[in-house]
């Protein structure tokens, strides 16, 4: 049932206690306990809990705005009950007795909870609320300009070889066949004679091969396929044909060849296509950053204003997907959580593909990007003379090409057009080395070749640079999101990688707009009243009367009054709690 918080104010709660000189300068603790009723409502999460059976539950807002700032602090649900006993800035923020050291729910609550957001599907309601408060406090424009770029995301679970890969789906198989017979993973095993499987960590480690010896080694890995063959048939008995089962026939199809009687089973060369590295979490896959570095895990795609820098739209998705399919859902999202017009989206090269462009005009949004580059000291398509038709076509050196077929070209949808010089005529052309390193050039016309010359054209003049500049905006996000541990997954599944991602841009949102107000169209962080004008009066002070006569007074040590007063070193003394200036920590 729905617990909700009491809208009364206590007497003993923080913010009575402490007073608001105190708590100002706790920062975005004390705008969060300002602003945090209006972020999250009990009523917003009551689609998640029975309307009229059980016992009043934790109340939801509570619940929320403590998982924001695990999500600030990085920490554990563990770190999370603690802080919410003895750190002085949590209370404020939740609105706590600063002087009980009791939990207002226990770390298994706290878990629930999250679980119960993603079944019901409310992982995104802190993300659309950033948005919402964004907009009605005029950060967010009627007509904004997105810009669009990815970000690799490291999985949760363990990335291991073939033979460890068969020897963990065989184990992860054997459980799900104990929880259908109702009995123990050990007795499975033992009557299909697997122990070896459940009784070492690693089956590499626990078997003595001569990895040196091409025969052992496949002797090894025919054993692990008949173990694997013993389990799947045991499987197929207890009736038991789920993703266990899909998950060691997906590892022997990607990594395994068979061979047949005269040839020995062996891995299989190369990766597969969609392969996936880890039994721990099925939904991992091999990626590359743009760098030429490789990963295992997950894709996030993300959508950011560039005026305001405020995440408008999140997707996670797999690394082997490209960053232009996702554009239509980036778009798309950002409609519905903002409410706003988008007048043009800011795209780096990977966005630049047709399929991408064909994206954004189903969208109704004009996709602007950079080109693709070419081959230092090459001629490029353009350099070349392609009439409309895309029929003729002449080579920078002024010759006309000799012939033209007809070929698929990538994701072109119609076939497309290509012309050849002939051989003797590059052989002997000055231009050559510039041209091609092959016997003769060949051009390929797509059918918006013309449309893409124009594209590089744009993206090339100072108009076009200018522009595209903007696109910073989205990697300025993203690095705000990594610093707050969005770079590594904390749960394992995509789902749940999602989830991390949207309470993180969540934060951030809510970091900007906390800490900022509407002025002139633009944001500018908040400072107290006239604080701009006492400073100059200080300042030329100092300058006439020197800093002998003029010192700043200071402020007491110790006091009596729950109010608080802060020390001349930054600290905060209230009744027994001591803060340092970089805020409390349990021990201290």
């Amino acid at each position: 049932m729905l617990g909700r918080r009491d809208p009364q104010t206590n007497l003993f709660n923080a913010s009575t206690q402490l007073g608001s000189a105190a708590i100002r300068r706790m920062g975005f603790y004390s705008r969060l306990a300002r602003e945090g009723s209006k972020i999250f409502r009990d009523e917003d999460f009551a689609t998640a809990y029975c309307a009229d059976n059980g016992r009043p539950s934790a109340p939801p807002s509570l619940l929320a705005m403590a998982r924001l700032l695990q999500h600030k602090e990085k920490i554990s649900d563990a770190e999370v009950i603690e802080r919410c006993r003895y750190d002085l800035r949590w209370k404020v923020a939740l609105d706590l007795d600063p002087l009980s050291t009791e939990a207002p729910f226990v770390k298994s609550t706290f878990q629930l909870f999250r679980t119960r957001l993603t079944l019901h599907e409310k992982e995104g309601l802190a993300f659309a609320k950033s948005l919402e408060i964004a907009r009605e406090k005029g950060l967010l424009p009627k007509s904004v300009r997105l810009a669009l770029d990815s970000s690799p995301v490291r999985g949760r679970g363990a990335v291991k070889d073939t033979y460890n890969l068969l020897s963990d789906a065989i184990v992860a198989l054997l459980r799900a066949i104990a929880r259908a017979r109702e009995t123990s993973p050990k007795a499975v095993a033992e009557q299909a004679g697997l122990e070896r499987h459940l009784e070492a960590p690693s089956i590499k480690g626990s078997e003595e091969v001569n990895w040196s010896d091409p025969d052992e080694v496949s002797k090894f890995l025919e054993g692990l396929l008949e173990d694997s063959d013993k389990v799947l048939a045991l499987a197929q008995q207890a009736g038991v044909s789920g993703p266990d089962a899909d998950q060691l026939r997906r590892i022997i199809d990607q990594d395994v060849d068979r061979g047949d009687d005269q040839t020995p089973a062996t891995l299989r060369r190369g990766v597969a296509k969609g392969r996936s590295p880890s039994v721990s979490d099925p939904e991992m896959r091999h990626g590359c950053k743009s760098s030429g570095t490789k990963y295992n895990g997950h894709k996030a795609h993300l959508a950011v204003d560039t005026q305001s820098g405020l995440v408008t739209a999140v997707e996670v998705d797999s690394p082997g997907k490209a960053d232009g399919e996702m554009v239509e859902a980036l778009i798309e999202q950002t409609r519905e959580l903002s409410g706003c017009e988008i007048e043009v989206a800011l795209g780096d090269s990977a966005y630049s593909s047709r399929h991408a462009l064909r994206q954004a005009e189903r969208a109704g949004v004009e996709l602007r990007t950079k080109m693709p580059g070419h081959p230092k000291g090459m001629f490029a398509p353009g350099d070349f003379e392609v009439s409309e038709d895309r029929l003729q076509a002449r080579c920078p050196a002024g010759h006309k090409s000799g012939r033209r077929s007809q070929v698929k070209f990538k994701d072109s949808r119609r076939s497309t057009i290509q012309h050849v010089w002939p051989d003797e005529l590059c052989s002997s052309c000055a231009l050559k080395e510039q041209c091609t390193r092959g016997k003769r050039r060949t051009l390929v016309v797509p059918e918006d070749f013309h449309v893409r010359r124009q594209r590089e054209r744009y993206a090339q003049s100072s108009e076009g640079r200018q522009e595209l500049r903007q696109r910073v905006a989205v990697e300025h996000a993203i690095g705000r999101l990594k610093n707050r541990g969005a770079g590594d997954s904390r749960y394992f599944g995509r789902l749940k990688t999602k989830s991390q991602w949207l309470w993180t841009a969540a934060l951030a949102n809510l970091c900007l707009i906390l800490g900022t107000e509407t002025v002139n169209g633009g944001t500018r962080a908040v400072k107290p009243p006239f604080r701009g004008v006492l400073s100059l009066f200080w300042r030329f002070g100092r300058l006439f009367f020197g800093s002998g006569h003029l010192r700043r007074p200071q402020k007491a040590k110790s006091s009596s009054r729950a109010g608080g007063i802060f020390g001349s070193s930054g600290s905060l003394w209230v009744e027994g709690w001591f803060v340092p200036e970089g805020g409390f920590r349990p021990g201290l």
